[in-house]
């Protein structure tokens, strides 16, 4: 597919985070991300071959193509796609690398936590814009939170304040993965809709879209 390719405009939209690019591209890859991670893929760790059998769970599968889209859909991986290559195998990276990722960090919880560690790379600092626009954002979400009942202002800052997938914020607040998959989407709409009255979104912009504009 070459959809971002073929298309300059949306390319370029695209790279601003768009509402209605970043709606196309999800739409026209949502289908080939959830496929591979249900049927599974090989890998290398440690210099020896892995296979990740992929999700046997629609809610593990879900959650995790939604997982895959808010990395890839990130203003760091929109802007470090190249425009030359085709996305699919891009976005495909980006996917299968969150789940080798999630894997390495269960295998870390398995071993008590001993892992090796290194030092985080200094952040170049953000220019006036950035800053002014991080500001705003967090002053909305802010507000936002002010509306919420106490389960799910815990389950914001569980969720998107410790950027924990779906899975470990159900472990951390000891719900059900029914009972956290209704109190994200219930956390998803709110917000969505929170935003709608602001005029930050057009309206039925799709529920999945959510976590790309909270606290990121």
């Amino acid at each position: 597919m070459t959809l971002l390719l073929s298309d300059r405009k949306l390319l370029d939209a695209f790279r601003r985070g768009e509402a209605w690019a970043i709606e196309r591209v999800y739409r026209a890859y949502v289908g080939q991300v959830a496929r591979v991670l249900e049927k599974g893929f090989s890998f290398v760790s440690g210099g020896a071959p892995q296979r990740f059998a992929g999700y046997d769970s629609a809610w593990e599968l879900e959650a995790a193509v939604q997982d895959a889209f808010i990395l890839a859909f990130s203003e760091a991986a929109r802007h470090a796609y190249d425009g030359i290559s085709p996305f699919g195998p891009y976005l495909l990276t980006i996917a299968r690398n969150r789940v080798i990722s999630q894997l390495r960090s269960d295998t870390r919880e398995q071993r008590r936590r001993v892992a090796l560690a290194s030092e985080p790379l200094p952040e170049a600092p953000a220019s006036p814009e950035k800053q002014l626009l991080r500001r705003e954002v967090q002053e909305l979400v802010a507000e936002f939170r002010q509306t919420l009942t106490p389960e799910l202002k815990r389950f914001l800052e569980v969720r998107y304040g410790e950027e924990r997938n779906l899975l470990d914020a159900a472990r951390r607040l000891g719900l059900s993965r029914m009972r956290a998959r209704l109190r994200d989407r219930k956390l998803r709409q709110l917000f969505i809709e929170f935003l709608e009255r602001r005029g930050y979104l057009p309206h039925g912009m799709p529920i999945h879209h959510l976590a790309l504009l909270v606290l990121r």
